[in-house]
């Protein structure tokens, strides 16, 4: 179990080192506006808990089919549960592998949540199905 914990802090320190300009002071100026399901209004997580992937928290990305999507990073979202076998298919974050991400209340779609071997990961949460509150 010691060894987990340790590979967890190492991997936290590696996702804070994608963007050289957070600390902890810029993270405690954050917005703490609470983030809701458009569809069903239930708590997903709060703006506290975004998360700079390399150097930003908004990202667009483009799928296969030409579909765009406006996602936010966030380090935790309890309002969120995981679903699928983690893949690495035409993934947006080179190294990360991929789940779907849904509303943990009425299951709406809501992004994906990126991991890299294993250890905990970010969401990539579609700020169209958001309510920022």
């Amino acid at each position: 179990m010691e060894c987990l914990d340790h590979e967890k802090e190492l991997f936290k320190q590696w996702l804070a080192s994608l963007d050289p300009k957070t600390d902890s002071d810029n993270a405690n100026q954050r917005k703490k506006s609470v983030v809701r399901c458009k569809a069903c209004d239930a708590y997903l997580t709060e703006n506290t808990f975004l998360i700079p992937i390399h150097g930003e928290t908004n990202h667009f990305f483009t799928n296969p089919s030409g579909m765009g999507f406006d996602l936010l990073t966030y380090e935790q979202a309890e309002g969120c549960v995981v679903s699928g076998t983690p893949t690495e298919y035409f993934t947006w974050f080179e190294g990360f592998y991929w789940q779907y991400s849904y509303c943990k209340q009425c299951g709406m779609h809501l992004g994906w949540y990126y991991s890299c071997e294993g250890l905990e990961g970010f969401f990539g949460l579609i700020t169209d199905c958001l309510k920022l509150e």
